[in-house]
C-alpha cells in the first residue's frame, strides 16, 4: 500500500508544475509600455497573450492592463504602477479583481479570435495615435473589401438628414465638454421623512351593531375637508402612463413621424463578423446581450476636459457604438424598462465592458443615456482621478446628494461623490430628465419564491396562492424613494401607480374574481379590504428595514411583514384592477390609509376630490368596514391616484 502512496505522490508532484504555471490568464487590453520577460528578455505585453498568475510584469505610470482568468472566470484590472507577479499585483491598492459570467468569458475568447484585433495588440495611451491606428485598420478593411458593407448608405434623405444632425450635435457637444468645468458645492442631502407611527388598531364591535358583512349600510354619511389635496398634473400623468419617453434627438418633430425605424442607423456587419460582436450580460437574473466591439475599448487617463471630449468625439460618437445604442433602446422596449431600470441596465453593460465602477464605465453609461434622450452631466473631483455621472431628475430623491444646475436637480444615483465637484455643464439637444414613475413592471426572467397563501379572516373564500419573482424583488430593492415637488406626501404615488406584474396578476386575479363574482362594487371592496387587513402580519419599517421603506404591491405579497403604507398601496391596486373604481391615498401624520369613489351611496367618512366623494377604507384599522376612519385620524391630506 505504501508503494502506491509513493507512486500517487510522485504523479501529483509531476502534475503540480503544469497546473501552477498554466497559462490561464488572457491579456485582452493593454495601454502604455507594459512589459514582461517570457524568455529572460523584456518584451512588450500584447493583447491576446497567454500568461500565468506567476508571470512577472512591469506596469509604468499611466498604463493599464486587463486580464481574464479564463479558468476561474475573473476579470483583473491593473492600474497601479509597479513590478511583480500578476497574482501579487492583483492585490495591490488601486487594482481590482471581479467575477464575470462564463458567457462573458466565451465572448472575450471569440473577440480575441477576430482577425482585426491582431492589429490592436498594443494600444497607445495617446488618443491621437490610437485614433490613427483605428483609422488605418478601417482603411485596410475597406481596401480588402472584408468590411466594405459595414457602413452602408442610408436608405433615404430623412436618415441622412438625421445623421448629419446627430453628427453636428455630437461635435458641438464634445467641444462644449472641452470648455472649463465649473466648481460646485452640493446641496444638502434630503433625508427621508420620519413619522411617529400610529399603531394598528383592531376594531371592536359595539354591542348591538349590525352584522359585519353589511355595516357600511348603516354608517352615517360624514363629509370632511382634507387639509391638502395632491392631484397629478397632465405632464405627470403622461409620465405615469409611459408617454413621451426620452428618445434620441431628431431634427424636428415632424421628422419623427416619417422615421418608421430606429432613427439611429444600424451598422450592417457582415455575417462572418457577427459572432464576435455580441456581448452577453445578466440584468437582475435576465440574460441579455448587446452588440459592442471589443477592439474599440475605452481608456480615459487623467480626467481632463480634452481627454473626455476626445473619447466622446473620436470613439463613442463613431458608428461603431451606434449598434450598441440601438440594442440598448430595443432592450428598454422589449423588457418594459422604466427610466430607472434603463439606467441600471446601461450601468451593467458598461461595468461588464469597461470594468465595475471605472471611469470608462461612467463615461459609457452617461454617453448612451445621453444619446437615448436623457439629461446627464459629467463631473470630476479635485484630483481629476475619478469621473462621476450626474443624472437630471424630475423628482427630489431622498438620501442622495443633490446638485442644482440652472434650477434642475442632478443626482449621482449610481455612486457616492465628494461634496464638491468640477462639473461639466455641456447639454445635449432635446434632453429630458429621468422620471421615477414605472408605467409597466419590468419583464424579468422568472425565479419564483416559495408559494404563499393569503386568506381573509372574515371572508375565507377570498384567498390567493402566490409565488413572487425574486428577480423583480431584487430590482425593486434598488428603487430610490422620492417625492414630486415640495410635497413629501407624494413619495407613495410612484409605488401606488405602478401596475402589478402580469405574471403575478395571472396567479391571484382569477382566484379573487371567483370570490367576488356576483357581488356589488361596495361588497367587493369590503372583501378586498378585509383580505388586506387580516391576511398580512403588521410590521414597522424601522424594525424590519432600519428605516422608511415603501413596498410595491408585489413586495407586500412577498415579504412576511408590511405596514400601513404597504397595505394601502396593495389595496388601491386591487380595487382599481378588480373593481374598476377610482382610488386615493389619505395621509394622516404618522399613518396612511386609502379612499374609494363609489358610483352608489355608501355611508361613512368621506373626503371630496374635485367635488367627488371618496369614502375612507383603512387597511390598518383591522376588522373595520368601508367608511370607518381610525380614531384620532383627522388631519388628512388627500392624494389622488390614476
Amino acid at each position: 500500500m505504501r508503494k502506491y502512496r509513493v507512486l500517487i505522490v510522485a504523479v501529483v508532484c509531476c502534475l503540480l508544475p503544469f497546473s501552477a504555471f498554466a497559462q490561464d490568464m488572457l491579456v485582452y487590453y493593454v495601454v502604455g509600455n507594459v512589459t514582461y520577460s517570457p524568455n529572460g528578455t523584456s518584451t512588450p505585453l500584447a493583447m491576446n497573450t497567454r500568461i500565468a498568475p506567476t508571470t512577472v510584469i512591469n506596469i509604468p505610470d499611466d498604463s493599464r492592463v486587463e486580464l481574464l482568468d479564463v479558468k476561474n472566470a475573473k476579470r483583473i484590472i491593473l492600474l497601479a504602477s509597479g513590478k511583480g507577479a500578476v497574482s501579487t499585483l492583483a492585490k495591490k491598492s488601486g487594482n481590482t479583481m471581479t467575477n464575470v459570467a462564463q458567457e462573458y468569458v466565451q465572448y472575450v475568447l471569440k473577440q480575441m479570435d477576430n482577425e482585426q484585433l491582431t492589429a490592436l495588440k498594443q494600444h497607445s495611451r495617446d488618443s491621437e495615435q490610437t485614433a490613427d491606428l483605428l483609422k488605418s485598420i478601417e482603411d485596410r478593411e475597406s481596401d480588402e473589401s472584408s468590411f466594405a458593407d459595414i457602413f452602408n448608405e442610408f436608405r433615404d434623405d430623412i436618415h441622412k438628414e438625421f445623421e448629419e444632425f446627430r453628427r453636428k450635435n455630437n461635435e458641438e457637444y464634445a467641444e462644449f465638454v472641452r470648455q472649463i468645468w465649473k466648481q460646485f458645492k452640493s446641496a444638502p442631502v434630503m433625508p427621508k421623512p420620519q413619522d411617529d407611527y400610529i399603531k394598528p388598531v383592531v376594531y371592536q364591535d359595539p354591542e348591538g351593531e349590525p352584522h359585519a358583512t353589511d355595516r357600511w349600510r348603516f354608517l352615517d354619511k360624514v363629509e370632511r375637508i382634507a387639509k391638502k389635496i395632491f392631484k397629478p398634473n397632465k405632464d405627470e400623468l403622461e409620465k405615469m402612463q409611459g408617454k413621451k419617453r426620452p428618445q434620441p434627438a431628431t431634427p424636428s418633430d415632424n421628422k419623427v413621424e416619417e422615421i418608421k425605424e430606429q432613427p439611429i442607423q444600424e451598422v450592417k456587419v457582415p455575417e462572418s463578423q457577427t459572432k464576435y460582436s455580441t456581448m452577453p450580460f445578466t440584468f437582475f437574473g435576465t440574460e441579455m446581450s448587446v452588440r459592442i466591439d471589443e477592439s474599440r475599448r475605452l481608456y480615459l487617463g487623467k480626467v481632463t476636459p480634452d481627454n473626455v471630449a476626445d473619447l466622446i468625439l473620436k470613439q463613442l460618437s463613431t458608428k461603431y457604438y451606434d449598434n450598441t445604442i440601438i440594442d440598448c433602446l430595443a432592450l428598454r422596449d422589449k423588457y418594459n424598462l422604466c427610466d430607472w431600470a434603463y439606467l441600471l441596465m446601461l450601468k451593467t453593460i458598461s461595468d461588464t465592458f469597461c470594468g465595475k465602477d471605472t471611469k470608462e464605465s461612467a463615461l459609457l453609461t452617461g454617453y448612451i443615456y445621453c444619446q437615448s434622450g436623457y439629461k446627464i452631466r459629467f463631473a470630476t473631483d479635485a484630483k481629476k482621478e475619478s469621473l462621476y455621472l450626474l443624472v437630471g431628475s424630475r423628482h427630489y430623491i431622498y438620501g442622495k446628494m443633490p446638485w442644482v444646475l440652472d434650477g434642475d436637480f442632478y443626482y449621482p444615483v449610481l455612486e457616492t461623490t465628494p461634496s464638491s465637484l468640477l462639473i461639466c455643464e455641456a447639454a445635449y439637444p432635446q434632453e429630458q430628465k429621468l422620471s421615477l414613475f414605472i408605467p409597466t413592471a419590468p419583464q424579468l426572467t422568472e425565479e419564483w419564491n416559495e408559494e404563499r397563501e393569503v386568506v381573509s379572516k372574515r371572508y375565507p373564500e377570498v384567498k390567493v396562492h402566490v409565488k413572487v419573482n425574486q428577480n423583480l424583488m431584487d430590482f425593486y430593492e434598488t428603487y430610490p424613494s422620492s417625492r414630486i415637488g415640495d410635497d413629501f406626501t407624494t413619495r407613495w404615488v410612484m409605488y401606488a401607480n405602478t401596475p402589478m406584474q402580469e405574471d403575478i396578476k395571472n396567479q391571484i386575479y382569477p382566484e379573487l374574481r371567483r370570490a367576488l363574482e356576483g357581488k356589488r362594487p361596495v361588497e367587493k371592496v369590503e372583501r378586498i379590504l378585509n383580505f388586506v387587513q387580516t391576511g398580512f402580519e403588521y410590521g414597522y419599517d424601522d424594525v424590519v428595514w432600519g428605516g422608511d421603506r415603501a413596498f410595491f404591491a408585489e413586495e407586500t405579497l412577498n415579504y412576511p411583514l408590511c405596514d400601513c403604507e404597504d397595505r394601502s398601496i396593495l389595496f388601491t391596486r386591487l380595487v382599481r384592477d378588480l373593481v374598476g373604481l377610482k382610488c386615493a391615498l389619505i395621509y394622516y401624520p404618522g399613518h396612511l390609509a386609502a379612499a374609494v369613489h363609489f358610483d352608489e351611496e355608501v355611508g361613512g367618512v368621506r373626503y371630496l376630490l374635485d367635488n367627488v366623494p371618496y369614502v375612507v377604507c383603512d387597511a390598518t384599522y383591522i376588522g373595520a368596514s368601508v367608511g370607518m376612519q381610525m380614531p384620532d385620524c383627522d388631519d388628512a391630506t388627500l392624494i389622488a391616484l390614476e
